[in-house]
């Protein structure tokens, strides 16, 4: 019996032994230290910022010569030059007209620069020869225009123009003629005899053709029965003040009988199909060359 009895207690205690090791590797399993997950950072990584669609802009190309004349011609390389003053420095400071203005000196220099150059000025009568009739213009023409029949333009430029031989056209806004500032008729008439000036309409009081039609009219048609009363209507031209145009003069214009019409619209190259809405080069301070001559 006592050797059973060690045998049971030896079960027992082995038993117990086996339980002890069991319970003591769960402890150790449940008591492990957790290692916490290391915390993921996310570099922000640089991406192109959404932009819109650009929309396609469609430019349209550039007319050759060859396809200009096809549409419009024929078609000429003609710098048509626009003046306004030709006054004193001093004077164009003092009324506030520098933007205008070329003084007499710079004047001088860029008639000067044309001669010496070897260009030849021609009339708006030539141009209509070389639209209608086929005409040859010179090598190098070159047409100068003034706007608004200053007083200046008698004075101080046509004096320049008669000593080198240069031709040039005024656009008169004939209801302002023999007012201050303005050419007289008796100075127009002695332009006109040298026979290197010739004159144009500019409305009767500088009106925009933006105004009602009937006032256009008037202003256009009243300018033309004084223009032709004095023998100054021939061919018949006209510059648009202010520079703006539209279709319903257009077609007054033509109705009239007008073979030419001037914008102030930046260009030179003139074709018939466009002949009444021709570009030209506003003139400044500066020497031809800066403006393209």
């Amino acid at each position: 019996m006592k050797k059973n009895n060690i045998n049971v207690q030896e079960i027992i205690v082995g038993l117990m032994l086996v339980m002890a090791l069991i319970h003591y590797a769960g402890q150790i399993l449940t008591t492990k230290k957790q290692v916490a997950p290391r915390e993921i950072v996310m570099e922000a990584v640089p991406t192109a910022s959404p932009s819109a669609t650009p929309t396609a802009v469609i430019t349209p190309k550039p007319l050759s010569s060859a396809e200009r004349n096809r549409l419009y011609g024929p078609c000429v390389n003609l710098p048509v030059l626009m003046y306004h003053h030709v006054e004193r420095e001093e004077e164009a400071v003092k009324n506030k007209r520098t933007g205008l203005n070329v003084p007499p000196e710079m004047f001088k220099k860029q008639m000067t620069y044309l001669s010496e150059n070897h260009f030849t000025t021609i009339t708006p009568a030539d141009l209509v020869n070389f639209f209608d009739y086929a005409k040859a213009l010179p090598t190098k023409p070159i047409m100068i225009t003034f706007d608004d029949g200053y007083v200046d333009v008698g004075d101080l430029a046509f004096p320049i123009m008669q000593e080198l031989g240069i031709k040039a056209t005024v656009y008169l806004p004939t209801g302002l003629m023999d007012n201050l500032d303005y050419l007289t008729w008796s100075k127009i008439e002695e332009m006109k005899s040298s026979e290197l000036m010739t004159f144009g309409n500019h409305t009767w009081s500088h009106r925009n053709v933006g105004a009602d039609k009937e006032i256009v009219k008037y202003e256009i048609s009243t300018a033309d029965r004084q223009l032709a009363e004095k023998g100054l209507d021939e061919p018949k031209t006209f510059v648009y003040p202010y520079g703006l145009e539209n279709f319903s003069t257009e077609k007054l214009l033509d109705e009239m009988g007008y073979k030419l019409a001037f914008t102030t619209v930046h260009g030179r190259m003139l074709c018939e199909k466009q002949r009444l809405s021709l570009p030209r080069i506003r003139i400044g301070n500066a020497p031809l060359s800066v403006f393209g001559i």
